[in-house]
Formats: C-alpha cells, sequence, structure tokens
C-alpha cells in the first residue's frame, strides 16, 4: 500500500513537473490591425487587462490621464482582434512629464504603472468608480507606505500604496523601465530595464554591436519591504551596421503567462533620416525564472554570471518603405482572453508617436499560443 501511494505521490509530482516545463508554442499570429475611426492617435506603450474585455493604455506622452481604457472584441475562436473602442481616460498623473510606459494591475483595487523618467514603479489606487486616487490627497509623490498612512477617500480607508525606484545615474538616456507584468498566482510584479545599466556597459548600437544585458527583476507582493529578487538577461546582437537618426534596442515588454513563466518582447526600432527604410524587428522570446539562478542586483556582472535560458516563440519585422507603411514600434503586451478550446490570447500594441506626420499608426497585434 505504502509502495502504490509512493508511485502515485511520484506520478503527481511528475505530471505537475511536466505542467510547468511545458514548452508554450505559438498557435496563428494574427497579422496587426488599426483603428483609426475608433481608437484616437496616442502615445500607447503599455496595456493591461482591466477585467473582460477591457483593457487600460498608458501613454509616454500624458501629462493629465494617467491611462486610457480601451475595449478590444476578441474572437473565442481564433483569437483575432475584431474591432476595438475607445471608452475614455481614467484618472491622473502626480506630475508632468513621468513618461509612463508600461501598466500592470496587481490587485482588485489597485494598478501598478512603470515611469521611465523617474526611473520608478508607483502603485495607484482604483476607486469604486475606475477613477484613480494619488498616494496623497494633494498629489505629493510620496506614498501612503513611505508616510506611515492609510489613505482616506471619499471616508473609507484605503489599502497602502507601493513605490520603489533607482536613481538616475544608474541608467542611460530613455532606457529606463519600460516594462511591467503580474503573476496572479505567484503574486510576484515583474520588470527590466529597456537596456544595459551603465554599471553593467554601454547600449548597444549598429556602430557599436554587442548583446545588452539586462537586469530582469521579481516583487513579491506579499512582502513589498523585500529587495526585488534579480537574474541576468542577454539580448541578441543588432540586425544592422547602418547609421540611424533614431535608434532603439531594448526589452519593450514583459508578460506573465499562467504557470509563471514570461514572455520578453526584444524590440529594435531603426529609422534613417529618410524615413524610408526603417524598420522594427520584435522577437518574442518565453523565459522559464524558476529555473534561472537570481544573481544580485547590487553586484557587477562576472565572466561566469549566469545568464537565463531563453527560447524564441516568435518574430515579425514591420517596415516604411515606398509600398508599404506598416512600420511599428510594439511598446505593450499582455495576456487577452483563453480561446473556448484552452488557446491563450496575446494582446500587443503599438506607439504610433501620435500618429507621427500622419504615416504611423496605432497598430494593435494578437497572436494565440498554447502549451
Amino acid at each position: 500500500m505504502k509502495h502504490l501511494l509512493l508511485l502515485i505521490i511520484l506520478d503527481c509530482a511528475s505530471l505537475l513537473a511536466a505542467r510547468a516545463s511545458a514548452d508554450w508554442h505559438v498557435v496563428r499570429s494574427h497579422p496587426q490591425k488599426h483603428f483609426l475611426n475608433t481608437i484616437p492617435p496616442g502615445n500607447y506603450s503599455g496595456i493591461a487587462n482591466m477585467g473582460g474585455d477591457v483593457y487600460a493604455m498608458v501613454s509616454d506622452k500624458s501629462d493629465s490621464a494617467l491611462y486610457f481604457n480601451v475595449r478590444l472584441y476578441i474572437s473565442r475562436q481564433t483569437g483575432e482582434l475584431l474591432q476595438a473602442e475607445y471608452m475614455g481616460s481614467k484618472g491622473r498623473v502626480d506630475a508632468a512629464g513621468l513618461d509612463n510606459e508600461a501598466i500592470a494591475k496587481v490587485s482588485d483595487s489597485t494598478i501598478v504603472v512603470a515611469s521611465e523618467q523617474c526611473f520608478r514603479l508607483k502603485e495607484y489606487l482604483i476607486d469604486e468608480n475606475g477613477r484613480e486616487a494619488m498616494g496623497e490627497a494633494d498629489g505629493n509623490e510620496k506614498t501612503a507606505e513611505a508616510e506611515g498612512k492609510r489613505n482616506v477617500a471619499d471616508g473609507k480607508a484605503q489599502p497602502k500604496l507601493w513605490e520603489w525606484s533607482m536613481p538616475e545615474k544608474e541608467f542611460w538616456p530613455n532606457y529606463g523601465f519600460e516594462s511591467l507584468a503580474y503573476d496572479s498566482i505567484g503574486r510576484k510584479l515583474w520588470t527590466i530595464n529597456e537596456s544595459t545599466m551603465r554599471r553593467d556597459g554601454k547600449a548597444a548600437t549598429p556602430q557599436d554591436p554587442h548583446k545588452n544585458v539586462l537586469r530582469l527583476m521579481s516583487f513579491n507582493r506579499d512582502d513589498l519591504t523585500a529587495a526585488p529578487v534579480a537574474y541576468l538577461y542577454r539580448m541578441d546582437m543588432p540586425t544592422t551596421m547602418k547609421a540611424a537618426q533614431t535608434y532603439a534596442m531594448g526589452v519593450s515588454e514583459l508578460c506573465a503567462l499562467p504557470d509563471g513563466q514570461l514572455l520578453v518582447l526584444e524590440r529594435e526600432a531603426f529609422v534613417p533620416k529618410t524615413k524610408l527604410g526603417a524598420f522594427c524587428q520584435c522577437k518574442l522570446y518565453v523565459v522559464n525564472p524558476s529555473a534561472e539562478k537570481p544573481y544580485p542586483l547590487e553586484e557587477s556582472v562576472e565572466a561566469d554570471a549566469p545568464y537565463v535560458s531563453k527560447r524564441l516563440l516568435t518574430s515579425w519585422r514591420t517596415s516604411i518603405t515606398l509600398f508599404s507603411q506598416n512600420w511599428a514600434n510594439y511598446e505593450g503586451m499582455c495576456l487577452g482572453p483563453r480561446l473556448e478550446n484552452g488557446d491563450q490570447v496575446v494582446v500587443l500594441v503599438s506607439d504610433s508617436q501620435d500618429g507621427y506626420a500622419g504615416l504611423l499608426r496605432d497598430w494593435f497585434k494578437t497572436i494565440v499560443i498554447s502549451n
């Protein structure tokens, strides 16, 4: 009897291990779409599912609204995005020039937003009417947690809000925090610096091609006083050696999968002076942090330092040519719905720079994956 029980336990453990290490693969990747008549031009740089068909998008140029709600109509049979509808702005930012780049819903009552300009992650309260309350009633950047207080809104005690940041001197310009993802089962909030920190070297360019070294970090939502658990992530090499007017090579977004693994979006954006020949190369990798060895955030990268393993899930390239203007700089990514057959939809949104020159579009893309 004991022997039989042991076999059952081992079988269950094997099944759990197989589930945890199951390989995600792409079922189908739908063509990107834009919705000029229903989604106003913006600088949409992050997206999060707020429940059902409602998604929140942050803008890296907004000095007023905290985020913007949209409704995405996604086929539950194929995962294709059929229509998108703008629902209006929500909340308010606490200062101008924050360059908010990413958003994640971390509870029924709060969201976290990543500010690239302030090099911080900050939690905001969602009230019963869908509006966001500041950490302080007067808009002060200090949170209720830092003050050791509780916010009071409409006469009700509100939860303490969390904030974390790093010194500006750690980062190269425009290469701070671009990503957020929340694992609701493991209760971990994830972020990563967009490109190499100053302590780890220079950011890769076409004239100085190398593999950017990034710091993938997780925060335990059950212990918000704890330091982040960090890992080393190494990007691919640049794909061009041509001179650019604008060039960005970095991780533009993360997405937490239901089994605790992460999707990592590597993005290389190349824009020459003439604009013709511009391209944006996107590579979507999957990593499993639970199988990797952490590397302390404060330690310098040694020659034998461990990097997380990554596996390419899919890639795509958009461009500006004489005959095609489908250039899309994807900066936002989150989980969409489960399909009727159990497959998982991933939703992506691009930053059109407010519909730059009437040429760029706010592209959306859905990818269906399964394990």
